[in-house]
């Protein structure tokens, strides 16, 4: 499966792409959308919706997931993160992929064990994960592909409860059709058995009314 994943930001935007193979995570490729002050507002969101763009359809990613904002102290970056995120959730909408998002927090409990992990943390977690021989710069990159580990590793939890539910599932169905099947032996028994027991019954009747015939 390919999984897209993003760091929304007005100045840096990073995406990463992951190829899983069961509990093996690849990077395809990662890049950073840079944009300056110098661009109009409408530039900047223009340049971050193709270069997301271009990610989804250079490599098909079939998942999305996405940073959620952080409503920290400075309230001008989170609205300008906003706007980042906007056009890239725009390039995803008319690509049709399923999309994930999760907060910092969660991305970091999913990819390094804790949701209080520095930077450092992730970043070496990400190259190990990955079997990367660098690590992924930026910053913003590494956060990408820390996104879609993230959601990589909801997906396989969610398929393996899922399993696990249908084999119990089937296992309870298999009980259910054995409890069923007694059931309706013990009912043809007991059927045999009560129509043996009357066509008895009859014979004995009708053998003591041949002998009192041939008593008179």
């Amino acid at each position: 499966m390919v999984i897209l994943g993003i760091d929304p930001g007005l100045a840096h935007t990073g995406w990463g792409i992951v190829e899983t193979r069961g509990s093996v995570y690849r990077a395809r490729a990662y890049d950073c959308v840079v944009t300056t002050s110098a661009q109009s507002l409408p530039e900047r969101l223009d340049a971050i919706y193709q270069g997301i763009s271009y990610a989804i359809e250079r490599y098909q990613p079939v998942h999305v997931a996405i940073e959620k904002i952080f409503f920290g102290e400075n309230v001008r970056s989170a609205i300008d993160t906003a706007h980042s995120r906007g056009a890239a959730l725009v390039a995803c909408a008319r690509a049709g992929v399923v999309l994930g998002e999760y907060t910092p927090m969660q991305i970091k409990q999913a990819v390094v064990g804790t949701g209080s992990a520095d930077k450092r943390q992730v970043i070496f977690m990400v190259r190990n994960i990955l079997n990367l021989d660098h690590d992924p710069r930026p910053d913003h990159c590494a956060d990408a592909l820390a996104a879609a580990i993230c959601h990589a590793s909801l997906l396989r939890t969610q398929q393996a409860a899922y399993q696990s539910a249908s084999v119990e599932m089937l296992e309870q169905q298999r009980a259910e059709a054995l409890q069923h099947k007694l059931q309706a032996r013990a009912l043809t028994a007991a059927a045999s058995k009560a129509h043996s027991d009357y066509a008895h019954g009859i014979g004995n009747v009708m053998d003591k009314t041949r002998q009192s015939r041939r008593n008179k």
